[in-house]
């Protein structure tokens, strides 16, 4: 027969659970208590209504700690309330570790006991509540049910209600997972238990395709994010490299944060790093004011944005786009990787002697400042130049890029590797 009352009080001693009820009577008319020993805790959980589990701490403290783990396996969605003689910092923090919802004396107030019975009440229909509403994400496909995280597609969806929040507008968006030479020899779901036994509660986090993950943190800085990803790496142990691109959220779209994250993600590739937000390149210039008042009027900002954005998308990403093809099919053994964005636009050549990259990046007013940089022995000098926006055409970006091929191989090739 099941118990229909919603408290078990434990305990071995009959003056304790007098005490107990003389003052609990204010509880509401629907609460009832029921009492055993500590013996029969384990058979009177089992097929049981009870909510919360008022444990009277025995002479052992061990024995208390193993009694509350006890309860939680039989009954997890309980909530226990911890009943000391008097109080002891040890146990308390140990038993807060085991799972108790919170603790009283045998000399609390009768509104503290009353108050903190209410309390785990409370906390469980919000629990409930929380539980039902995930078998419906689960069955709607929202949630993955290998993972128990979120679905990419219904994260971006959702992504502009989410982005009201303030706390929200003040973190980060990011997106990780495991370097190319190690996702073939561990399971990409050993990430995702190691983001989820790292991130806050009110951390969102989502399953994209090939191994990725993203990751939506409120109220955090690049700092405060490196120092999840550092704990994300540590579960997963060196051998195990993970990689994360991130973006500072504010008032972007959702579309803005993905391509940033994606360009951090393929320059902490590409430079064998763990991390990388590309806004951190941003290095504030103001060599373009001039005196002439004009250039401070906003509608000139407008007009030159208006040009970038143009440039931008009809120049940059297209060539890049189609060198990246080109030279994977002219270039042996070499990594070729490119991104273009509104902070930074880079193409990057790399083999086993020598890095090197083209960087373009917008002045924020009239100009492109434009760098090809080399890394490695031997290798080319570097060069720096600031061209007008009107002058970036296909024909110089062309040029450029053959600049950085021609310029790459002379050291990439030194050895004789096969190349085009």
């Amino acid at each position: 027969m099941i118990d229909n009352n919603n408290i078990l009080l434990v305990t071995d001693y009959e003056e304790v659970a007098k005490s107990v009820l003389e003052k609990l009577i204010l509880l509401r008319e629907s609460d009832s208590i029921s009492v055993c020993n500590v013996k029969s805790v384990k058979k009177m959980l089992e097929n049981s209504l009870y909510s919360v589990v008022l444990l009277h701490e025995t002479d052992d403290d061990d024995y208390t700690l193993k009694l509350i783990s006890t309860i939680k396996e039989v009954k997890n969605d309980t909530e226990i309330l911890l009943l000391l003689n008097s109080p002891n910092p040890r146990l308390i923090l140990k038993a807060y570790d085991s799972g108790i919802f919170d603790y009283f004396t045998m000399e609390s107030d009768e509104y503290d006991m009353l108050i903190k019975t209410v309390n785990c009440f409370k906390i469980r229909t919000i629990k409930d509540i929380s539980n039902r509403n995930e078998k419906f994400l689960y069955q709607q496909g929202v949630i993955d049910s290998k993972t128990g995280l979120y679905q990419y597609k219904h994260l971006k969806e959702v992504f502009y209600e989410l982005a009201d929040n303030l706390k929200i507008q003040n973190g980060i968006f990011g997106i990780i997972t495991l370097d190319d030479s190690t996702k073939t020899k561990i399971s990409t779901n050993r990430l995702a238990l190691a983001i989820k036994s790292s991130v806050r509660m009110d951390d969102i986090i989502a399953v994209g395709k090939a191994g990725t993950y993203y990751m939506i943190i409120p109220n955090i800085d690049v700092d405060g994010t490196k120092d999840l990803i550092n704990k994300i790496q540590e579960k997963m142990g060196d051998d195990f490299k993970v990689r994360a691109g991130l973006a500072k959220i504010g008032n972007n779209s959702f579309e803005t944060l993905d391509k940033n994250a994606q360009d951090g993600l393929v320059a902490t590739i590409k430079n064998n790093t763990m991390l990388a937000c590309i806004e951190d390149n941003i290095v504030p210039n103001n060599a373009w004011l001039d005196d002439d008042e004009t250039f401070s009027k906003k509608k000139d900002f407008k007009l030159f944005k208006t040009i970038f954005d143009k440039k931008l998308n009809n120049v940059i990403t297209p060539i890049f786009f189609r060198h990246q093809k080109e030279f994977e099919t002219k270039l042996a053994n070499t990594s070729v990787s490119q991104y273009a964005n509104n902070v930074e636009c880079v193409f990057s050549l790399k083999n086993e002697l020598i890095h090197s990259e083209l960087t373009i990046r917008y002045n924020g007013y009239a100009k492109f400042k434009i760098e090809i940089t080399h890394s490695g022995l031997d290798s080319a000098e570097n060069t720096k130049m600031e061209i007008p926006l009107k002058d970036m055409t296909n024909k110089l970006l062309t040029s450029l890029l053959k600049k950085l091929k021609d310029e790459y191989k002379q050291t990439a090739f030194a050895k004789g590797t096969e190349d085009a």
